[in-house]
C-alpha cells in the first residue's frame, strides 16, 4: 500500500500547499478521500493517476475545502479523454446525498454520470470491502458531520492507514485507531498551541498517536505561516514515534 499527500494545505491559497486530498494505491487500486479545489490536477501531477482511474472517493466531510472538486471530476469523466465504463463508489457523511442533489440543481447533466454508474451513499456504522480492500469510519468532533476513514489492505493483515479529517478526537475513533498497525494521517490546522474548535493542534495530534499505538504521525492540513519544525518539535513532546509534517507529492510505503 502507498500513501500519497496529494494536497496538505488548508482552505487559504499559499503557493506550496494545495487543499486537502490523499491517494493511497494498493495493487491497481485507487482510493481518493477528499477531493479540494484543484485535487484533480493534483492528483495527475503528483499521483499520476486520472479521473477515470478513481475507484473509491471517501469524503470526511463537506465544507468545500475537503469537496470543491467533486463537480469538476464529475464534469471530467463526462470528456471523450476521460470516459469510464466502471462503477464510480463515492461514500460520505451525513448530508452527502443532499450535496450531490444540490450539484445536480446547479449543473444539470453536468454532473450526472455518462456511460458508468455512479453510487453514491452515506457512511453507516458497518466496515465494508471494497475490491479486497476494508473500509470503516468514525466520527469526529466538527461543526459538520466529519468521518474519519481507515483503510486496510485486506489480506489478512491488520496494516493500513487511518485519515482523521478535520476535526477532535472521539472514542469512536480511538476504537477504530486502535484495533490496527496502522499511519495515522491527521489535521493540524490549529498552530502550535493555538485551540480551535473543531480542529487539532499538534500537540493533540501527537496524543492522539501515543493514545492510538499509531505506527508514523503524518500531519496535514496546514495552514499558512505555520514553521513545520514548530509544528513536528510539538507533536515530538506528546508522541515518541516518527513524525512528519506532509507536503504536495510526499509518498509513505506502508508495508
Amino acid at each position: 500500500m502507498r500513501y500519497i499527500t496529494i494536497g496538505s494545505g488548508t482552505s487559504v491559497p499559499q503557493s506550496g500547499r494545495s487543499a486537502p486530498c490523499h491517494l493511497i494505491q494498493t495493487g491497481s487500486r485507487n482510493i481518493v478521500i477528499d477531493l479540494g479545489p484543484g485535487s484533480i490536477w493534483g492528483l495527475i501531477r503528483h499521483g499520476h493517476v486520472n479521473p477515470p482511474d478513481i475507484g473509491l472517493l471517501l469524503f470526511t466531510h463537506l465544507h468545500m475545502d475537503h469537496c470543491g472538486d467533486l463537480a469538476p471530476l464529475l464534469f471530467a469523466l463526462r470528456s471523450r479523454e476521460f470516459a469510464r465504463t466502471e462503477p464510480l463508489f463515492i461514500l460520505g457523511p451525513q448530508g452527502l446525498q443532499e450535496h450531490y442533489h444540490n450539484l445536480q440543481t446547479a449543473w444539470g447533466r453536468s454532473v450526472e454520470a455518462a456511460g458508468f454508474d455512479l453510487v453514491i451513499d452515506e457512511w453507516t456504522d458497518n466496515a465494508i470491502s471494497w475490491q479486497g480492500c476494508m473500509v470503516d469510519a468514525a466520527p469526529t468532533v466538527h461543526p459538520v458531520p466529519n468521518l474519519a476513514w481507515r483503510v486496510d489492505t485486506g489480506d489478512g493483515v491488520d496494516c493500513g492507514l487511518v485519515v482523521t479529517g478535520d476535526g477532535q478526537p472521539t472514542g469512536q475513533l480511538m476504537d477504530l485507531a486502535c484495533r490496527a498497525d496502522h499511519v495515522l494521517v491527521t489535521e493540524s490546522a490549529a498552530g502550535p498551541g493555538e485551540i480551535m474548535e473543531g480542529h487539532m493542534n499538534p500537540a493533540q495530534a501527537g496524543d492522539l498517536a501515543r493514545k492510538c499505538a499509531a505506527r508514523k504521525l503524518v500531519l496535514g492540513h496546514i495552514n499558512p505561516g505555520a514553521e513545520p519544525e514548530v509544528i513536528m518539535k510539538e507533536a515530538m513532546a506528546h508522541y515518541g514515534g516518527e513524525v512528519i509534517v506532509a507536503e504536495d507529492g510526499m509518498e509513505i510505503e506502508i508495508a
